[in-house]
Order: C-alpha cells, then structure tokens, then sequence
C-alpha cells in the first residue's frame, strides 16, 4: 500500500512538470507572436490615409537598365562649318547687304568693295586677250609657211613662244578675275565691274560683321564671321579608366546648364594623344541641331551608353537609404500578421513591410534591386510615398518608447 502511495506520488509530480513546461512554452509563443506582430519592420494605413499622400505600388519586374560613364565637355563646330570672310584684294566697301543673326545660303551677295585696282586688272585682261587673238592669227600664218617650207624656222619658233606666254598671261589674268568673283565672259564682251563681290562661301548665320560702308579693307581682312549651327558636335572629356569602354558609334546623352531637355549624340571621333597630367582623351559625337537651339561653347554635361542589360529595377523614389543600408516597402499577404485585419474602430488597413535590399547600378530614375530575402509572387512594392511610410514607422518607435 505504501508502494502504491509513492508510485502515485512521482507520476503526480512528473505530470505537474508537464503541464507547467506546457504552459511556459505556449506563453513564450504568444509573447513572439505578439513581438512579430509589433515589430518596427511593420507600418498600416488605411485606405484614407493611402489616398492622401497619393500611395502608389508597383510590381517589381525585370527591366533594360543601361551601363554609362558620366562626362562632360562642350559644343563646337567642324571646321567646315564655320567661316572667315575676306576679301583676297583691298578698296572701299560700297554696301553691305547683311545684318548679324542673319540667314545666308552659300553663294549670297553679303558686300561690294570697290577699288581703281579692280577696274586695272580688267582693262589688262581685255589688253592681253586682244594681244592673244592677234598672235594666235600671226602664229597660224606662219605655221602654214612652215608647212609648206617657204617660211623662216626661225621666225616661226619665235611667233610661237610669243603665243604661248601670252596664252599663259591671258589665263593668269583669267583666274585672277574668277578668284575675286567677276565674270570673265561678259568681261571679255567689253562689259566691266566698277567692284566685286563678297559672297558666303557656306550656308550659315552671320555672326558677326567687321566693317561698316566706306570701310577701306585691307587684302586678307575679316569681313565677316559666318557659322553653322545645323551640325554642331559635342567634344566630351573620357579619362584613362574608362576609355577602354568607349567605341565609335555609341549613344552620348546630354543637358546643357540653359536646359533640362536631353539631347543625343553618336561618337564618331577619338582622340589618339592623351591630354597632359588629366590622362584624358577627347571624344567627339556628331549632334543634331535642326532647331538651332544649340550654340557654339556651351557647357554641356552627359553619358555614353555602354550597353543595356536586363535586370529587376525600381524607380529611385521606392528606394530608402537609411544608415547606409537600402531598404523597400512591401505589402504584405491578409493573413502574415493581425496588423493587416480591421481595426477597432472597423477601418481596413494595409500592412506594408520595411524589406532589406542591395542598390545595382542607376540607369537614369532606376535602381537595379538584388533581393536580401525571398518576397511573394507578384508582390506590391510601394513606389511612390515610401518616405511617409518610413516617415509612420518613426511615429511608432516614438510612442513604443513612451
């Protein structure tokens, strides 16, 4: 009877152990559940409050970022589109048909300059084309007596030599005329030109005009300046670390400081010699100014596209960076925690959590994202209003710590 007593005893005991380890195990459940479901990594709204800061979500999905190297340089003209006008012989400027900022096609009348040397060089080619005329006849003279052996050898060799030097004066004078724009057939017809003109040798815009009427120039002066803003190019600076990315044909995009708007480029030109102590290269890109909103020396600052990859990006406002670390707001399922059921007073909310992540590269207003953690299919990411989220979560460690 006694046995039995003590039997009874320790299985009393040892169901007493059980129960209480029981009981200790299913509180400490419920005190985690009850940390999970208060945890900072959490913050609802409701519907109201999503409305008012405009809550906007997204999905996270794969998209073509570029890789770029940041540059920067300036706008300049080709050679061939910009332009010094002058006059190759000096006199007076008799009028001036061109004002600055004017539209010029290549071939315009832009001045006349006038001079007693224009008028000379004409009477001398008329002078000398008469004098060619008559020896050519007294050379085919006396190249028939040749022929026919009645003629002096002597007489004729000397008729030819005279022929041909004015032949070769006649030409020289010929080209002279040409050169300062006249016209030698009407020349030769006895019409003369009391001046010649000053015309655009491209298509372009006067930008700027260096004489005024009765101006004597001299041989070889800057009359006017004309350029052509139509086919600008961009000359960009690429440093030794990088200039082994950079190839003929690659997009360039920039902005200027008088604008926002993003132009394009395609880099036809790279420069063999690096420049002094900067180890940088210069590297031109053909531009499109058909606008003319462009000019000459303006600062511009941009990228070359290297080349475009695929990869899950969010936009740069749905990425936080706080301490360092970048994180994203992710909308939970119904059922992940009780924060996500109604409220007392019976107001749906929306739970989102505070998702650790790794920030990729920038490609323009994207961020390439590498997850930390696995998120649900399909899952909504908070893109536009992160920062009031986060902005929430402050107001509740705030009030957890009172």
């Amino acid at each position: 009877m006694q046995f039995k007593k003590i039997v009874f005893t320790r299985v009393l005991v040892i169901l007493s152990i059980i129960f209480l380890a029981s009981c200790s195990s299913n509180l400490n459940t419920e005190e985690k559940e009850e940390d999970e479901e208060g945890s900072s990594e959490f913050v609802s709204l409701t519907r109201e409050q999503m409305e008012v800061i405009n809550l906007q979500l997204i999905e996270l999905k794969p998209r073509s970022l570029t890789i770029e190297i940041p540059v920067s340089g300036s706008l300049d003209l080709l050679p061939q589109d910009k332009a010094f006008v002058s006059s190759i012989i000096g006199g007076i400027v008799k009028d001036i048909k061109v004002i600055e900022g004017d539209e010029v096609r290549k071939g315009e009348l832009l001045a006349t300059i006038e001079h007693p040397n224009i008028i000379q060089l004409q009477q001398d080619y008329i002078n000398n084309l008469n004098t060619l005329k008559y020896l050519k006849q007294d050379f085919e003279r006396q190249n028939r007596l040749n022929d026919e052996g009645v003629g002096s050898h002597k007489e004729f060799q000397k008729i030819n030599a005279d022929y041909k030097n004015q032949q070769s004066l006649v030409k020289g004078l010929e080209i002279k005329l040409k050169m300062l724009g006249l016209d030698v057939t009407k020349i030769s017809n006895g019409i003369m030109f009391s001046g010649i003109p000053i015309v655009s040798p491209i298509k372009g815009s006067i930008s700027k005009v260096n004489i005024n009427l009765g101006t004597h120039v001299e041989p070889l002066k800057k009359l006017f300046e004309i350029v052509n803003n139509e086919k600008l190019h961009a000359d960009f600076r690429v440093y030794e670390s990088d200039i082994s990315k950079v190839e003929k044909g690659q997009k360039i995009y920039f902005t200027t400081h008088t604008s926002k708007k993003e132009y394009v480029g395609e880099i036809h030109a790279i420069s063999a010699v690096f420049e002094g102590s900067q180890k940088s290269l210069h590297v031109h890109a053909d531009i499109s100014n058909s606008k003319k909103e462009l000019f000459p020396n303006m600062y511009i600052k941009g990228k070359i596209i290297i080349k475009s990859i695929d990869v899950l990006a969010l936009p740069e406002e749905a990425v936080l960076v706080e301490d360092e670390l970048s994180y994203i707001f992710v909308k939970t399922e119904k059922n992940e925690t009780e924060v996500d059921k109604a409220s007392e007073d019976n107001e749906e909310k929306w739970t989102f959590r505070k998702t650790e992540i790794i920030r990729g590269i920038k490609s323009g207003k994207y961020y390439q994202i590498k997850l930390l953690t696995e998120i649900p299919k399909n899952a909504q990411i908070v893109s536009y209003g992160a920062y009031y989220l986060l902005a929430e979560m402050g107001k509740g460690e705030v009030e957890d710590d009172d």
